[in-house]
């Protein structure tokens, strides 16, 4: 017969199990394309269709990402993704940050119905709003602009940035500003020396967000810009494609080259963008 104990410590155990391995398997699933993309990057062009397929080239070279540096529009290509990503995440914040706190601290009949229509306009695709995108860029001159492109991302970052903050803001007792006013502060200086540092996990969530999506949009950018002055990253990568041949090591450098700042600012940010998401997500 079971000793009692072991009723409570296997289940336990079994559970635990079933729970890493479920979490090693997913895992396995994210890393295996990166690890992949990592590899050909390395591999010469006779070795990255080679049969049966290799993790480990046979003879590693830096040929495909000097190509990439010295012979292709990556690095102009780069510059403007750093150019349209920053206005994207800085603007992002500001004015979606000033409306989540609108949102969060001015309650009123209309509210609600204004944050769900937020809320709602994220669920559209990018297709959906093209159209009236690229009508309205080229009507203000901004078409194959930095400018235009980084105005036309807005409109796909604003919504849930707005939200993450007004969430965020939620969780903060009003009763923090209040007592700054009641010490002579503003309502001004009681957002920014009171409300801002405890918020600052959430902005960084949000910032982060709109970074990463502004810097990984292809379809806006796609239709709304045409030349490499104002070309991004994902549209730089088709170059490396022809219609009869794809330069496949190449092209895995150059996703290399694109993930590199993205993992470094996550890398930094990792606690302030955790923190601020679950905090972001209590409230709303």
């Amino acid at each position: 017969m079971i000793d009692p104990k072991w009723k409570y410590i296997i289940p336990k155990y079994v559970n635990r199990t079933v729970v890493y391995a479920l979490l090693i398997i997913l895992s396995l699933f994210v890393i295996f394309p990166l690890l992949w993309i990592i590899s050909t990057s390395f591999k010469p062009a006779n070795e990255v269709m080679s049969i049966p397929p290799r993790w480990i080239p046979d003879h590693p070279t830096l040929e495909n990402y000097i190509n990439v540096l010295t012979n292709s529009s990556i690095p102009r290509h780069f510059l403007n993704s750093v150019l349209v990503s920053s206005i994207v995440a800085v603007v992002s914040v500001l004015a979606g940050g000033v409306t989540g706190y609108g949102l969060a601290r001015r309650k009123s009949r209309g509210t609600s119905g204004i944050s769900m229509f937020i809320l709602g306009s994220q669920m559209l695709p990018a297709t959906v709003v093209m159209v009236p995108l690229y009508l309205f860029i080229s009507r203000f001159e901004l078409y194959d602009t930095v400018f235009g492109l980084a105005l036309a991302h807005l409109t796909l970052t604003m919504p849930l940035v707005t939200w993450l903050c007004k969430g965020y803001i939620d969780t903060i007792p009003i009763d923090l500003e209040e007592a700054a006013q009641m010490e002579g502060c503003s309502r001004l200086q009681a957002l920014r020396l009171v409300i801002l540092p405890i918020a600052a996990p959430g902005v960084a969530a949000a910032g982060m967000y709109a970074f990463v999506q502004s810097w990984n949009e292809f379809t806006l950018a796609s239709v709304l810009t045409a030349s490499d002055k104002s070309r991004t990253l994902p549209i730089g990568l088709t170059e490396f494609a022809s219609l009869f041949k794809i330069d496949w090591g190449s092209t895995m450098a150059a996703s290399v080259i694109i993930s590199i700042p993205v993992i470094i600012i996550f890398f930094f940010m990792q606690k302030y963008i955790v923190g601020g998401l679950a905090q972001g997500a209590v409230k709303g």
